[in-house]
């Protein structure tokens, strides 16, 4: 049987575990019901399409001795919504919840940012444990406490920061994964490479310059990517829980311009959270090299790895909408990274080398976007 691996996220009193491997419902039964300790009720939170793949098996795992209930949401980042959230913290109040129960969450990113939005503010506070079924869920999104849902301004404009008791992440949840969600997660493990372990993004181009359609799959890949990608994320949200000494920033490479095409799309279902990172990264890669700071071999090695996935690299992949450089520049203003005025971009030095940088000038943003617009 493969090997569990555990990263801490350490917080001091707020610290908590990853775990990672196949099989987890089973073989951390014990360990993931100890962190409840003297829970009597369990509140599950999921979608209406992990309900058929999964919430079956996933009842079958917790002891009889709890009193469960389950709230169905929509599935989707339309979800992501405060009148979702009111709709579910008046059935917990209803059930008179209490700080002694816990929630668990069961789905992708979308669910795990608006339950845990829930588990930080019902009665202040309950304790909360992700299950991440996709892949950028596991690798991103259920790690290091962001909540938030998205309002007619922009995207996770509202919300807080509350670390989970636990995150289990089952690798066995992928397998039910269809082909474009794994290579939406893949963005962010890509992200997490160009951040700070070059010596990752090239065993990821090596891996995957060959047979990459069967690769993508492999159970035993998806365990390495992902914990690769939580240490990184961890090392990073453990420097800088609340983001505010911009160690914890650079883990938005690339999502400033993904948050703005997201918006400009309407959130459509036609543009997934990674494939708008992968444009977004491709963008901030362009930015970094107009300003002079990343080699154009840098520039191209990045462009060239998500070619090689298959991940949309430019504004052709959503030609169907009308994308304008004005609208994504106005969309990027109501980022939560404007400080004063300006904005903070996150750009590349070199591979493995990310920093903060509030000096861009309108013109260069501009050309980046517009560079982008050249095919269509």
């Amino acid at each position: 049987m493969n090997k569990i691996n555990l990263v801490k996220v350490s917080l001091k009193e707020k610290s908590y575990n990853v775990i990672i491997g196949k099989n987890l419902l089973k073989r951390k039964r014990k360990k993931i019901f100890s962190t409840i300790y003297g829970a009597k009720r369990i509140f599950i939170i999921t979608d209406n399409v992990i309900k058929k793949l999964h919430l079956k098996n996933f009842l079958k795992f917790i002891p009889n001795n709890f009193i469960v209930e389950t709230i169905i949401i929509k599935p989707g980042e339309k979800s992501k919504q405060l009148k979702t959230v009111a709709q579910i913290l008046n059935f917990l109040l209803k059930k008179n919840i209490s700080r002694t129960d816990a929630i668990f969450t069961l789905g992708g990113g979308v669910i795990g940012d608006i339950s845990g939005f829930v588990a930080s503010t019902v009665l202040r506070g309950v304790r909360l444990i992700h299950f991440p079924t996709t892949l950028l869920a596991q690798v991103d999104s259920s790690v290091g406490g962001k909540t938030g849902v998205n309002t007619i301004h922009g995207k996770n404009l509202v919300g807080t920061f509350y670390q989970p008791k636990l995150v289990v992440c089952d690798i066995d949840f992928l397998s039910t994964l269809p082909k474009r969600e794994i290579l939406s997660g893949y963005a962010e493990v890509i992200k997490y490479s160009i951040l700070s372990d070059r010596e990752f993004f090239f065993w990821l181009k090596v891996k995957f310059n060959f047979d990459k359609i069967y690769k993508i799959n492999d159970p035993n890949i998806l365990q390495k990517v992902v914990k690769k990608s939580v240490f990184i994320k961890a090392s990073l949200v453990t420097k800088d829980e609340k983001d505010v000494k911009n160690q914890r920033a650079l883990l938005n490479f690339g999502h400033t311009y993904a948050h703005a095409l997201e918006k400009c799309c309407n959130y459509s279902k036609k543009l997934l959270h990674g494939e708008a990172v992968s444009i977004g990264i491709c963008m901030a890669s362009r930015l970094s090299q107009i300003l002079g700071f990343l080699p154009l071999y840098d520039c191209e090695e990045i462009k060239k790895l998500f070619i090689t996935l298959g991940l949309p690299t430019d504004l052709y992949f959503v030609r169907n909408f009308q994308i304008r450089t004005g609208d994504m520049i106005k969309h990027m203003m109501y980022d939560k990274k404007v400080l004063n005025g300006k904005l903070n971009f996150i750009l590349c030095k070199r591979i493995g080398k990310t920093f903060v940088y509030n000096k861009v000038d309108v013109n260069s943003i501009k050309k980046s976007i517009n560079m982008s617009l050249t095919n269509l």
